[in-house]
């Protein structure tokens, strides 16, 4: 199946299948759609993606302090956090 594009604006398009951006006149549109959104990121994900953005990777900092100290753990109980609050969570499983 091939994604299902939707304008966004004049320079891209966005699937309603698989949520993804292409760009109209790059050829994506022909792009086979994997068929599903991925799953929504959870906060710890998102503190890690931010992190990560500005250059703070867990082996910099293992490199800096000699170990991460349990960033992996850290992320996991952020994630926890977040979906009680319904961040990273579907949608469709969030109440009322």
């Amino acid at each position: 199946m091939k994604c299902q594009l939707v304008p966004v604006n004049r320079k891209y398009a966005r699937c309603t299948v698989c949520l993804r951006l292409a760009r109209h006149a790059s050829g994506d549109d022909n792009r086979e759609c994997p068929g599903e959104p991925p799953p929504p990121m959870g906060l710890g994900d998102m503190v890690k993606a931010g992190l990560n953005a500005v250059g703070i990777t867990q082996e910099r900092v293992a490199a800096v302090f000699g170990s991460c100290w349990g960033c992996p753990e850290r992320q996991q109980v952020f994630n926890e956090w977040g979906a009680k609050i319904g961040i990273g969570v579907d949608p469709s499983r969030l109440p009322g």
